[in-house]
């Protein structure tokens, strides 16, 4: 596909509502809830509630007049019980090793699990324990009697990606909790520094809003005119945060555990390490207040290690400039993106517990010295009480705040520009994979073998990106561009949309891909058009069309597994049989390295029938809500069938069961 210049084209009313349909996947709240913000933290969690007759939202406290809530899990095998914030230090008798903590870092990422005491959590997992610990809180469970329902804004850090923001918003559908609105933390944060009495009267400024929690760092340029937001620029760092210090500081430890030859057996994960990691977090705590920190632990082993030390303030400040210099770059870049200069900054915002580390203030005054930095909203709070603020804007209860928030990463689609191009990546690819001779896409079967799959991911990655909605657009932000086939008689278009800065596919965060079919004869550079969203919870929607046609498919991507709802999703291997079949795609096989493909051999109608059957099915199944048992049911049976229809395709005589489970389905979709 080649671009051509970009002409916005009005979407109709109907499509607007099939969006917006697909968008929303929260049961419409009732009259007279609450206004309820949760902000889900690397480290710790808070719930505020929006009460008007208040000067501040309302912090819920989880014990002992706690408002925060440890983001800790920790499971008992005796009991079979899990037990969540301060509850889980408690149950785990002083044993760090089996705490799972620090898990946000690594939401939209489900290949990744945490252990305690041989109970795997994924990050979505362990997100849902922490939210449906914190809904159990008298108020929310009051709350949910009265209404049949929690309804809550949840905040992210900006730099989230899309699978990231669904993960979160899956953990809290888990937890019972109906997202009103994903909303990025130093968004959040501005809204709570609004209510602040001395600058309800500013009619005018521009706010640098920087969030260092435990395990992020965002910062946010927002524009302020009365009491309307506009965030102008958002960067940060989903690798970056408080931990970090943390780390940093316990593997300076290790230099000094006894005896000198103890400390070559520490090593990350460890039981000793995470002991001097917790150490290390008290020590950066204690160098708010004290100059000195003495650091001392008799056995942090069963093999005699042990450490006892006096630390100087300034070692700790040496060793976690670098990471505060990092924050610095990134408010820097924020600022430029939002085209203003530090002269034109008003306040700079503090927000996250990690901000209470002296350093940061300090390097932040010395390296914007024209702004004033402020700190006089609890770090730990502020962003809970922004989030229920927004819930008091979504709800109508506060109608006179309006929040404009943006996207904090482009989108684009995977694009080649001409056939040469096709062609150089095919030799380049190749070449890695030890073919040096032209060969057939069936030689090319037989030589991988299952590393086919993996060839074909290689030359998808060297496609380059045409960014359609660009980082930094307001968002709901829906925009298209059109795009031209390459060859005669394409039948078939891969659409790959992916999410980042970078120039080709492999560089960027793969939302997901889709074939959509084109309506037969196509000459080349046939137009289509691809239209993304970002819907106002920053997630990721696809509508492509063919011009000159009624022909177009919608996509919305689940972006945590790859699946595609609204359309047929293929895999590899299908994607390697479909080229097969329709001999050209944006990115196949040039026809001068692997023969030119049959295209124009009629289907079978047997096999088309089976094709209407899969994409009514997947369509049912689209109307289904996300993880219901009805859902669940209707997918096992979908992927029963095609195992079916490949044994079948392959020459098994299956054609009974084939049977037996197509008059299920035709019974199911009917029902």
């Amino acid at each position: 596909m080649t671009v051509v210049p970009f002409r916005p084209r009005p979407q109709t009313t109907r499509q607007a509502q099939a969006v917006s349909a697909q968008s929303s996947r929260i049961v419409k709240p009732p009259a007279g809830i609450k206004a309820i913000g949760i902000d889900l933290g690397t480290t710790n969690s808070v719930v505020s509630v929006f009460r008007d007759h208040l000067e501040q939202p309302e912090t819920l406290a989880y014990g002992s007049n706690a408002n925060l809530v440890p983001s800790v899990i920790h499971w008992d095998p005796e009991l079979s019980h899990e037990s969540v914030g301060k509850k889980a230090f408690e149950q785990s008798n002083g044993d760090l090793s089996a705490i799972i903590r620090s898990t946000k870092r690594l939401m939209g990422h489900p290949e990744h699990f945490f252990s305690s005491n041989g109970r795997s959590y994924s990050p979505e997992q362990s997100a849902t324990s922490i939210l449906r610990y914190l809904a159990q809180h008298p108020v929310l469970q009051n709350e949910l009697e009265v209404n049949k329902g929690l309804w809550a804004v949840v905040t992210v850090p900006a730099h989230f990606d899309d699978a990231a923001r669904l993960a979160t918003i899956a953990a809290a559908e888990s937890a019972k909790i109906n997202v009103l609105r994903i909303v990025n933390e130093p968004t959040a944060a501005a809204l709570a520094y609004s209510m602040l009495p001395d600058v309800r009267h500013v009619e005018q400024e521009t706010l640098v809003v920087y969030d260092l929690g435990g395990g992020t760092f965002d910062v946010s340029v927002v524009e302020r005119d009365g009491l309307v937001f506009n965030v102008l620029a958002s960067e940060g760092d989903v690798q970056l945060g408080g931990d970090d210090l943390d780390h940093a500081l316990a593997e300076h430890l290790i230099s000094q555990v006894q005896p000198p030859f103890a400390a070559r057996r520490i090593k990350s994960g460890t039981p000793a390490y995470k002991e001097l990691l917790q150490l290390a977090e008290d020590a950066k705590k204690s160098f708010q207040t004290v100059g000195q920190v003495q650091i001392k632990n008799e056995s942090l082993d069963e093999m005699g290690a042990h450490i006892d030390i006096t630390l100087q303030r300034d070692v700790f400040e040496k060793l976690a400039a670098p990471f505060i210099e990092k924050t610095l770059i990134l408010t820097e870049r924020a600022i430029h993106a939002a085209r203003k200069k530090a002269k034109n900054i008003s306040r700079i915002l503090l927000v996250g517990g990690s901000t209470r580390v002296g350093l940061v203030r300090k390097m932040l005054e010395q390296y914007f010295p024209n702004c004033l930095v402020d700190a006089r909203l609890e770090p730990d709070l502020a962003v809970s009480w922004g989030a229920s603020l927004q819930a008091a804007i979504i709800l109508g209860l506060d109608p006179s705040t309006i929040l404009v928030d943006v996207c904090s990463h482009s989108l684009g689609v995977g694009v080649a520009e001409d056939s040469r191009s096709i062609d150089e990546n095919f030799k380049k690819v190749s070449k890695k994979f030890g073919i040096l001779t032209a060969i057939s896409e069936e030689q090319l079967q037989n030589l991988l073998g299952d590393r086919v799959s993996e060839f074909h991911r290689e030359l998808r990655g060297l496609l380059r990106v045409a960014p359609i909605v660009h980082r930094n657009s307001a968002i709901p932000s829906k925009r298209s561009e059109f795009f031209n086939t390459l060859y005669d008689n394409q039948s078939a278009v891969q659409v790959i949309v992916v999410q980042g800065e970078g120039e080709t596919v492999s560089e960027n965060r793969l939302i997901g891909t889709f074939m959509f079919q084109l309506k037969q004869p196509c000459p080349a550079g046939s137009k289509c058009e691809i239209q993304l969203t970002y819907d106002q919870n920053g997630m990721v929607h696809v509508l492509a069309k063919q011009l000159e046609t009624n022909n177009q498919a919608e996509a919305v991507f689940d972006s945590r597994t790859g699946e595609v709802s609204g359309w047929i999703a293929i895999s590899d291997q299908e994607f390697d049989t479909a080229q097969q079949a329709t001999g050209v795609s944006s990115n196949s096989f040039p026809t001068d390295v692997a023969p030119e493909l049959p295209h124009d051999q009629p289907k079978s109608s047997s096999s088309l029938q089976q094709n209407a059957f899969l994409v009514k099915a997947r369509r049912q199944l689209m109307r289904k809500k996300f993880g219901s048992a009805e859902s669940l049911q209707l997918n096992q049976m979908i992927a029963q069938y095609e195992e079916l229809l490949a044994r079948s395709a392959s020459g098994d005589d299956c054609d009974d069961d084939l049977d037996t489970l197509e008059q299920s389905l035709e019974r199911y979709l009917e029902s």
